[in-house]
């Protein structure tokens, strides 16, 4: 991204990690958080877009991109006080939000835990946790489930993390390849499949996915948000031609998210970020009144 006209590279020290950060225009702070396997860069088309309305700020999150991937730390209350001491260190009292994938589900903790630091959060290919249970999702689920196969694998302690970085990677190649719609530009592709080579960043996203994304979910199902109601002002994108959850399950109720529209994007699936940055961007930029 260094390489990228007006997208700046910095590091810096937050809550005892290394923190990898790009940023890029000027004006009102949007904090842009990636999702798995990606790192910062994932949004650096919507920072060109933007950087002449906002100022874009993208970390790569604990265990991604050229962030520290220490051992342990990969739970959201953890990674969320990384995201509060990295505001801090910028001196950013309250920013917009936009997440993505893993980034969005600590997206949603943040706005719960933090609201006094969100002002208006966009969150990508991730519903509000507020799943209901219903014919609807069930049937969704038995129609994902086969193809959610890896992230079982990803999460095993020992399998997960030698499939991802070693060999020729056929694992991490196909998180990258089964979900998506349009081909992914190929230099991220070569960048986020080379980061897992490096074991303990493997080792991390097996973590991750132990430590937040399967069980975030299985919080959201499991109704442990109900009655902690999301007041920030919200808007969940998800690409049209994403099918991991049908569209009927991803609504929520206005008295769980009494602020929350849902939108569908077309040209995208779940790298909906990849696949049509303009129109992210767009979205980006009308929701946020940039």
């Amino acid at each position: 991204m260094t390489d990228l006209t007006g997208i700046r590279s910095s590091s810096v020290t937050v809550n005892g990690l290394r923190m990898h950060v790009t940023d890029a225009g000027a004006g009102t702070p949007v904090l842009l958080l990636h999702g798995f396997p990606e790192s910062s860069r994932e949004w650096a088309p919507v920072m060109t877009a933007l950087s002449d309305r906002a100022r874009l700020v993208a970390p790569d999150l604990r265990g991604a991109g050229e962030t520290d991937a220490p051992n342990a730390g990969y739970d959201s209350e953890t990674v969320q006080r990384d995201l509060i001491a990295l505001l801090d260190e910028l001196g950013l009292a309250r920013v917009d939000l936009v997440a993505h994938d893993w980034g969005a589900i600590v997206g949603f903790d943040l706005c719960l835990s933090h609201p006094d630091r969100v002002r208006n959060y966009v969150a990508v290919a991730v519903p509000a946790p507020y799943l209901r249970m219903n014919r609807a999702l069930a049937l969704g689920l038995m129609k994902a489930l086969p193809h959610l196969w890896f992230q079982w694998v990803v999460a095993m302690p020992g399998l997960g993390p030698a499939l991802l970085s070693r060999g020729r990677q056929r694992l991490a190649h196909y998180i990258l390849d089964a979900f998506k719609t349009r081909p992914l530009p190929a230099a991220d592709v070569a960048a986020y499949v080379e980061a897992l080579r490096d074991p303990a960043r493997a080792r991390a996203a097996s973590k991750l996915y132990r430590g937040i994304i399967l069980s975030g979910f299985m919080k959201a199902v499991n109704g442990a948000y109900r009655g902690r109601v999301l007041e920030t002002r919200t808007l969940v994108l998800f690409g049209a031609d994403d099918r991991l959850l049908p569209k009927d399950a991803l609504h929520v109720g206005r008295d769980d998210a009494p602020h929350t529209t849902l939108e569908f994007v077309p040209g995208g699936g779940h790298y909906l970020v990849d696949e049509n940055p303009a129109e992210v961007a767009r979205r980006i930029g009308d929701f946020l009144r940039l």
